[in-house]
Parts: structure tokens; sequence; C-alpha cells
């Protein structure tokens, strides 16, 4: 009778627990459909991501790759004027420009997940300009927001992170002084895809 009532609270415990596949990842993620208004979808930026793509260093590599990395994928959003920008046709940036970002990146568990959180957080503020904590309300198992300016994204922005299960997902809005992006777009479109992977 005990070792039946110790089965049932194990398994309550783990009922809540998302385990996604790389099968999944792709379909949880931002599309062209969700295009925010004024933006157009880059599918160069957008599609299965590797290792190499997500580390900034070899030293996060081989983290990651202790975690139980096993694929990453992303999707990406600019409007004219950042575009422009990214891709060095012109060195004026327009006060406008305003980019969105999403990645989702699975682990073999949730542990490995929770470390990589951590440490993508920690690898921001170090790597980034001006990045800062920022209350955000929950969403996910663990969430973390950031501001400032992320590396090889020349607009100051909001990140937010989170994880479910063995993944960890992250969604950024950045832009320039007139582009009017706030921690609000990205908490929407993070809830946008947190909605998908509860329901996957």
């Amino acid at each position: 009778m005990i070792a039946l009532a110790t089965i049932v609270v194990a398994l309550s415990a783990c009922a809540g627990i998302k385990t996604f596949t790389k099968a999944q990842l792709g379909g949880l993620m931002l599309n062209s459909a969700d295009t925010p208004t004024g933006l157009q979808f880059i599918t160069q930026g957008s599609g299965p991501y590797t290792l190499d793509q997500l580390a900034k260093d070899d030293s996060e590599k081989t983290k990651l790759t202790s975690y139980g990395f096993q694929s990453a994928y992303s999707s990406f959003f600019a409007n004219t004027g950042a575009i422009a920008v990214l891709s060095q046709s012109t060195q004026t940036a327009d006060p406008s420009s305003h980019v969105v970002a999403a990645l989702g990146v699975l682990f073999t568990n949730e542990d490995g997940a929770k470390k990589a959180l951590v440490l993508e957080h920690a690898s921001d503020v170090a790597t980034g300009t001006n990045i800062t904590t920022v209350p955000v309300e929950k969403i996910g198992q663990d969430t973390i927001a950031e501001s400032g300016t992320q590396e090889n994204i020349p607009f100051p922005g909001f990140l937010v992170y989170w994880r479910e299960g063995n993944a960890i997902f992250g969604v950024l809005v950045a832009g320039g002084p007139t582009a009017g992006v706030t921690l609000a777009e990205a908490t929407a479109l993070a809830k946008k895809m947190e909605a998908r992977a509860q329901a996957a």
C-alpha cells in the first residue's frame, strides 16, 4: 500500500513535465503566419539552428554539449530599416528599425535545460551592452527577462527566456528609438509560443 502510494505521488509529480522532440520543435516556433505588423518573415534567418550558431564561444559550446544539447530552431522577422542595417547596405540606422527573433533549444532532459537557461543569461550579460535583468510575469517553469543590446543585434530591446520541460525558448524584440519595442511585445509573443508548447 505504501509502495503504491509512493508510485502515485511520483507519477503525479512527473505528469506536468513536458518532453519535446526535435520533430516537434519547428511547430512550436513563431512562423510566417505570426509576422508582426510592419515586419517581414526572413527565411534566411529562420529554420534549424546549429550548436555552432547558438554558442558564442568554444567554452559555451562545450557546456551546452555537456548539458545534453539536441537541436535548436530559430525564427526571424525585420522591417526594411533593420534589414538595411543588418545587411550592411547602409551605415545610418533608420530610427524605426525593428526586429523580432525567436529561438527554441532542446536538451536531453529538464536538468540540462535548467542549466542552459542560466548559462545563456550569463553569456548575454557578459557579451551584450547594458544587459540588465527586468521583472516579467512567469511563463513556463522558469522565466528570465533582459533589457539592453544583445551581441550581433545593433539595436537595444528586450529578451524573454523561459523553460518548459527539456526545452528553453527565447523571444527578442529590438529596434531604434522610434520603433516602440516593449517588454509587453516580447511577452505576448512568448505566450503565443508557450501556448503551442502546452498544447503539444
